[in-house]
This record gives structure tokens, C-alpha cells and sequence, in this order.
């Protein structure tokens, strides 16, 4: 088959979207089908893989963090497309290449697949000068209208596909979780001490590590008030933030007026392979987001060895079993710092809950997403 695939952001952005797609890609290829991505370009970046396809684009700077913007006017992609003789076209967002992607499927009779990857209204605070109100009100009924004008709409996690049945999706949706190549997180390394000499984190200090973009509607803010009160009752613990995004600086003041300058680290942007030692070099993932879809870093530390105490929202309810490889908790301080003190101060729960989080991972690998893709694939051809 060959997979035309629609995303507004790609390489060398390292968001969880991009990731996504990369994986999905990777996993078509190594079975023998063919993906083609449409993406905007970057400046001063070039592809190194071939079957890229860039769309001109705007870039800007907003709040310290570099954003892309494609252009999907003025192009020669129709003849891509009408060339490559596509069989599917899978689109990754409901605008801009999203709605290129819904116009190309449309012009070619070629069966469109959205994967609902974020619950967009959540995102309304980027829409400038407009309320708040306005906008989520807005974006939900763009995405709504173009979810209806799909041939199948994919939801990562069951709590999302309830979400939009309720919201008058009318189109078959189906449930499947992005995957992850599981063996890349569970190679050994020896990384653990490395990485805890550069950062000076003793050896019976317990680590808490997360992992996102740093933006506002991850919710970390809620983290590092959480972690105040941890530190309050449990001295040996510390934490790391692996990620770049507009409210670090913010971030950064935030920890120096709560006198956490000495405790909390910001790792910045890594790579793949180096967000693999960062999860061995930790003990505990913590999560608060409650815009996910799924939370595929969560999947990650899982399969790296870690428990999970996240904040029961949609997507992530699916990821951790709460009690077997992890703690999911209110949209409480006090009960997700509690939660996470039980699992710093008992040695014994957080080895129990590790070892469940690593088999239960496997529920995720990059196979079993590949297999249930091509058959959806393969039903709407």
C-alpha cells in the first residue's frame, strides 16, 4: 500500500505527534508498504530519508519557543499525489495540512483517516485576541465538522473515542494506541551513574523525571507545586523536566521563588537515544497533562522500567493500570504528592510497580499498532 501522510509538524520537530508518525512510517516500511510524508519545511533543514514532500511555510518565534507554519496554496503537489497513486491518505490534524490532506482525498477519491492525536479546544489559548470562550467553542465544531467528512476517525484511547460519540462524531471511529519500539527503552545502559554524576544526584536520592513540550497546557506548573510539597516531607528526592517550549523561562522563576533552583533540573531538548538513559537514570515518572489523547511518553518510562503517577484524565487512562504499574490521582496537590510520596518512601512498591510497568508496556509495541493499522488500512481500500 502506499500511505500519503498529512502533519503540520515533523522532523526536526520532536514533539509526540512527530514521533508518532515517524514510528508509523518506520513500522510500514519494515513490512513492506510505502508512507509518504506531507509536511511544512524548516528552515536550514534538510531530509535525509527520501518520500518527504515540503510544503512552503512561515516561521516565527512566539513566547521564546520557534513555531512552523505550512502554506498550502501555490504548489505542485496535486501532481505528487495524482503520480504516486496513493491508496490511502491518513491526515494528522483537522487544519491547514489536514484540510490540504481532506481537499487531495477528495480531488482523487482516496479514503481519508484522521487520528484524533489531541483534544484540539485545548489549544485555543494560542488563537490571539480572540476569548477563550469563543475560540474552544470554535475549534471543537472545525474539528467535529472535519472528523464527519472522514472515512474513519482514530481515537488513541477508549476514553477519547466516548468523547467524540458524544460529540456527534457520526463516522466509524476506531480505538488504536500509537505504539513505540519497546526494545529501543528496555536496552540496557550505562548511562544511570553518567548521567547522575552530570547532574549531581546522589545515589539514594529518588529521581522524578517527566517529559513534554514546555507549554502551558501540559500542566507542569502543577507539577513543580506538587513537588514543593513532596520536598517538605521527603528531602532525597529530585526532578527532572526533559523537554524546551515557551513557559520554561517561567518555569525556571517559578522554581527559584519556591527555593527548588537546587532541585529541579532542565535537561532541555534531547535526542531519542538520550531520553533512554534519562528514564534508567530515574525512579518515578510523574505526569499532570490533562489534554492527552493517549501520553505516549508515559508508554516509554514504562517500558524503560519506570511507575507512573498521573493525573486520571482522558488518554492516559489507558496507558496506566492504576494499582498494577502505576497511581493515577485526582486534580488534587495534596493527593498526587501523597501518591508520589508513598511510592518514594516504600522501595519495595516502587521495584513492584516498575517491574508490572515493563510487561505491561509491551501491550504498546510498535508490532501489534502496525498490525491493527494495516487492517484498517487494508478494510477502507
Amino acid at each position: 500500500m502506499k500511505i500519503g501522510m498529512f502533519i503540520n509538524y515533523y522532523t526536526p520537530s520532536r514533539g509526540g505527534m512527530e514521533t508518532s508518525v515517524i514510528n508509523l512510517c518506520k513500522g510500514l516500511k519494515s513490512i513492506g508498504h510505502e508512507p509518504f510524508v506531507f509536511a511544512p519545511k524548516y528552515p536550514n533543514y534538510k531530509d535525509k530519508e527520501k518520500n518527504i514532500f515540503r510544503y512552503k511555510s512561515v516561521h516565527f518565534n512566539y513566547g521564546g519557543y520557534f513555531y512552523v507554519i505550512p502554506i498550502p496554496f501555490g504548489t505542485k503537489i496535486d501532481a505528487i499525489v495524482e503520480k504516486l497513486n496513493l491508496d490511502i491518505i491518513h491526515s494528522h490534524q483537522p487544519y491547514s495540512l489536514g484540510t490540504e490532506a481532506l481537499r487531495l482525498s477528495e480531488k482523487f477519491r482516496i479514503p481519508l483517516v484522521f487520528t484524533y492525536h489531541i483534544r484540539y479546544e485545548d489549544y485555543s489559548h494560542y488563537i490571539p485576541f480572540v476569548p477563550k470562550s469563543v475560540s474552544k467553542k470554535y475549534i471543537r465544531r472545525m474539528a467535529i465538522n472535519y472528523s464527519n467528512k472522514c472515512a474513519t476517525v482514530i481515537a488513541p484511547s477508549t476514553a477519547i473515542k466516548k468523547i467524540l460519540r458524544n460529540r456527534e462524531i457520526k463516522v466509524p471511529i476506531k480505538v488504536v494506541p500509537s505504539g513505540i519500539n519497546i526494545k529501543n527503552f528496555k536496552k540496557d545502559t550505562d548511562e544511570r551513574n553518567k548521567i547522575r554524576n552530570k547532574y549531581k544526584i546522589k545515589n539514594d536520592d529518588v529521581l522524578l523525571i517527566t517529559a513534554s513540550r514546555i507549554v502551558e497546557e501540559k500542566n507542569i506548573k502543577f507539577l513543580f507545586k506538587a513537588f514543593s510539597e513532596i520536598k517538605k516531607k521527603a528531602d532525597n528526592v529530585k526532578f527532572l523536566i526533559v523537554g524546551d517550549g515557551a513557559i520554561k523561562k517561567e518555569l525556571e522563576e517559578m522554581s527559584k521563588n519556591l527555593n527548588l533552583e537546587k532541585d529541579i533540573i532542565f535537561t532541555g531538548l534531547v535526542s531519542r537515544d538520550e531520553i533512554v538513559g534519562l528514564y534508567q537514570a530515574s525512579d518515578l515518572f510523574v505526569f499532570a497533562s490533562l489534554t492527552e489523547t493517549q501520553g505516549l511518553v508515559a508508554v516509554e518510562a514504562m517500558a524503560a522500567g519506570l511507575a507512573v503517577v498521573a493525573i486520571k484524565a482522558s488518554g492516559i487512562e489507558d496507558m496506566v493500570d492504576d494499582g498494577k504499574d502505576g497511581i493515577l490521582t485526582g486534580n488534587s496537590i495534596d493527593e498526587f504528592s501523597s501518591n508520589v510520596l508513598k511510592i518514594v518512601n516504600d522501595e519495595n512498591l516502587r521495584k513492584r510497580l516498575s517491574a508490572q510497568a515493563k510487561i505491561n508496556s509491551e501491550k504498546f509495541s510498535v508490532e501489534l499498532w502496525i498490525e491493527k493499522m494495516v487492517e484498517l488500512y487494508e478494510g477502507l481500500m
